[in-house]
C-alpha cells in the first residue's frame, strides 16, 4: 500500500514540474536576442583643452588663449556663435565649417590695458551644429600685474541728444617706476575730436596723462561705433585702444544746434 502511494506522489510530481522543464528546453534552445539599447551620438568637436590659464602675465599689447580642436563626428561642423562672458574679449575663428576629421581654432583675445589688475576668469560659450545643436564653455585664466598702464574709463558711452558739442575726459595711468609717455592719440571717426592734455600725478600714485575727446553735436539718429587710439613710448604696450559708443538721437527727432 505504502509502495503504491509513493509511485503515485512520484507520477504526480512528474506531472507538475512538465510544463516548466518543457519551457526551459524551449527558451535554452532559442538563439539570444541582442538588446536594442539607444546611445545618444558624442557632440562632435573634441577641444586639445577647455582651459588655458596664462598664470602671472607680462605687460604687453595683447594676451590671448588658444583652443585647438578637431572635427571628430561623421557630419560637418558648423559655428554659429562664440558668445564671450566680457565685452574685453575679442574672440577670433579660424572658419566656420569643419568637414569631418578637419582642425580647427578659436583665440580669445584681449587688450590688458584696458582692464584693472589682478586674477581674471573669463570664458566663452561656443555653439555649434553637427548636425545636432551644441554648445561647449572654453575658460581663459590669467593674472595682470599691479603695476602698469591702465585707462579709465575703459570704454566711453555717450548719449548726444541735444545739439551741443559733449566733452569728456579720459585718462591713462602708468604706475611703474619709468612711466611711459603719450606720443600722440587719434580716433577713426569725424564725429569725435581728441586733444592730448597735461600730464600730472596720479590721484593713487603714479602718473596720469589726460585726454579730452569732443563729441559733435550734429549727429545722426542711431548708435554709432568709434575706436581711439592712444600711442606711447612704452614698447610692451606701444598703443592703447579706447572704444566709444555714441547714442544719437531718435529716428525723427532731430537735434538742433
Amino acid at each position: 500500500m505504502s509502495r503504491m502511494l509513493s509511485v503515485r506522489q512520484g507520477s504526480l510530481w512528474v506531472v507538475a514540474v512538465t510544463p516548466f522543464l518543457l519551457a526551459a528546453v524551449v527558451h535554452w534552445g532559442r538563439p539570444p536576442v541582442p538588446l536594442a539599447i539607444s546611445a545618444t551620438p558624442r557632440p562632435a568637436l573634441a577641444f586639445d583643452q577647455y582651459l588655458v590659464d596664462l598664470g602671472p602675465t607680462q605687460p604687453m599689447l595683447e594676451l590671448h588663449g588658444k583652443f585647438r580642436f578637431r572635427n571628430r563626428g561623421g557630419h560637418p561642423v558648423k559655428l554659429t556663435t562664440v558668445e564671450p562672458s566680457c565685452g574685453c574679449l575679442q574672440p577670433l575663428v579660424s572658419a566656420k565649417e569643419f568637414a569631418p576629421g578637419e582642425d580647427g581654432q578659436i583665440l580669445l583675445r584681449m587688450r590688458p590695458a584696458n582692464e584693472s589688475p589682478g586674477k581674471k576668469e573669463y570664458y566663452a560659450d561656443v555653439k555649434y551644429t553637427d548636425p545636432e545643436p551644441r554648445e561647449v564653455r572654453i575658460t581663459f585664466k590669467l593674472e595682470l600685474p599691479e603695476r602698469g598702464i591702465m585707462v579709465k574709463p575703459r570704454a566711453l558711452l555717450v548719449y548726444q541728444l541735444s545739439g551741443e558739442k559733449t566733452v569728456q575726459e579720459l585718462r591713462v595711468i602708468d604706475s611703474r617706476d619709468r612711466p611711459a609717455r603719450i606720443k600722440d592719440v587719434s580716433v577713426n571717426s569725424p564725429l569725435i575730436g581728441v586733444e592730448l592734455g597735461e600730464r600730472r600725478p596720479g590721484e593713487t600714485g603714479g602718473i596720469e596723462s589726460i585726454i579730452q575727446v569732443i563729441v559733435d553735436g550734429q549727429v545722426s539718429p542711431g548708435r554709432h561705433d568709434a575706436v581711439i587710439t592712444v600711442y606711447t613710448d612704452d614698447p610692451e604696450t606701444p598703443e592703447v585702444r579706447v572704444p566709444v559708443i555714441i547714442q544719437g538721437p531718435r529716428t525723427g527727432d532731430v537735434a538742433k544746434p
